[in-house]
């Protein structure tokens, strides 16, 4: 089948519906898109190829090798090898059979669970994957050092805000009618001032300052027949913000799967705090990537039009916007292909895709957090 053929040659599978299909042209209309991967001279590892499965009434299952998603109806299911699948998104009313389960759980396969609306809600993990013993004991020592977590997250911080600046200063480049070197003053302003801060409580005013001003700015820079009035959650308020929330759940599944496999705790956060209800520390991980896989691509998408508000859906109800099944397959599309890019040089000594580099700076954090002495860097762009 086209779908295994796709698989085999690196591409990706993207919100499967389940038909049988010969011809490559109309892989589109059923949500299987091939894309090969840019070659690198480093081996992908975990999350290089990943199954979406965002068909309300979907089943995943496993039988005779294969990873089988069955569709509500009479469609015939999409069949997968088991070994080429190395993570699993369910998004959505998509069910996951006891065997698929435990499969994944002994093969090391992270299972991503999302809501409808791009909420993210947790990751099913294999217990080979969990918290290593010294590294967690070194994440609850950097909890109680002030000085320590203070100059680390001020890092973390830092790096998402230099970023952010990149992301604004790209779009103005390209576009002469985008003005936005008063916000982009500002913002370098408030980066240097970290430097000052004596508090986790002034590092994350000095983030919010420029979150703020970022998105504003980031709003000026849309096609006129989008709504965007800057940052909205719980419930995104206009399409720009559903994408945004869609995008950052899925970002932030992988930081969490790139902490496990780093062997750390992703609920000991360090700018954010440390709290049984939320991943904490992989929002820290995640602030850095935020604006490059996430914002920077829905900014493309919308600039191009690729992303229009009829791929938005609103909810009277709820009173908000969420995005359409269309709207999520075009984002998950882009955001994969931001994924697999191959860069160097954006961290120390280091080559790969953005997805790679995730986990690279994961393995980094830990070593910054048990090593009082390390240096933590995050990524640059150029």
């Amino acid at each position: 089948t086209v779908a295994a053929a796709a698989i085999n040659t690196g591409a990706r599978v993207t919100d499967v519906t389940t038909q049988y299909i010969d011809e490559e042209k109309a892989l589109a209309s059923v949500g299987i898109d091939p894309w090969t991967a840019k070659p690198s001279d480093e081996p992908t590892g975990q999350a290089d190829r990943i199954l979406y499965v965002g068909r309300d009434g979907a089943r995943v299952h496993v039988k005779a090798g294969r990873v089988l998603v069955d569709a509500p109806g009479s469609l015939p299911a999409t069949s997968l090898p088991k070994n080429s699948v190395t993570r699993i998104v369910l998004s959505g009313n998509v069910g996951l059979s006891a065997g698929a389960r435990s499969w994944a759980m002994r093969s090391g396969v992270d299972v991503v669970c999302l809501s409808r609306r791009g909420s993210y809600q947790g990751t099913l993990i294999g217990a080979n994957r969990g918290a290593h013993a010294t590294r967690l004991l070194a994440q609850v020592a950097l909890t109680g050092d002030h000085e320590r977590r203070v100059r680390l997250a001020a890092s973390l911080v830092g790096a998402k805000i230099r970023g952010q600046i990149h992301v604004l200063t790209r779009i103005a480049r390209r576009d002469e009618a985008v003005h936005v070197a008063d916000t982009t003053a500002h913002m370098h302003a408030w980066r240097r001032s970290l430097a000052g801060a004596r508090t986790l409580d002034e590092i994350m005013g000095i983030e919010g300052a420029c979150s703020n001003a970022y998105f504003d700015a980031l709003a000026a820079c849309v096609p006129a027949d989008v709504t965007f009035d800057g940052r909205s959650r719980r419930p995104p308020r206009d399409l720009p913000n559903a994408a945004l929330s869609y995008g950052y759940a899925i970002l932030l599944s992988e930081c969490v799967g790139a902490l496990h496999a780093a062997g750390l705790e992703p609920s000991l956060g360090i700018a954010h705090a440390p709290t049984d209800k939320r991943p904490s520390l992989a929002l820290d991980l995640m602030e850095q990537f935020r604006p490059l896989l996430v914002d920077q691509t829905v900014m493309a998408l919308l600039r191009t039009r690729k992303l229009r508000p009829e791929h938005g859906v609103v909810e009277a109800e709820a009173g908000g916007v969420w995005l359409g099944s269309d709207g999520k397959k075009i984002l998950v599309d882009a955001y994969e292909a931001a994924c697999q890019r191959s860069v160097t040089g954006a961290l120390p000594g280091y080559s790969g895709s953005w997805r790679r580099h995730i986990a690279h700076s994961a393995q980094m954090l830990a070593r910054a957090i048990a090593e009082p002495g390390y240096q933590w860097s995050g990524v640059a762009w150029r």
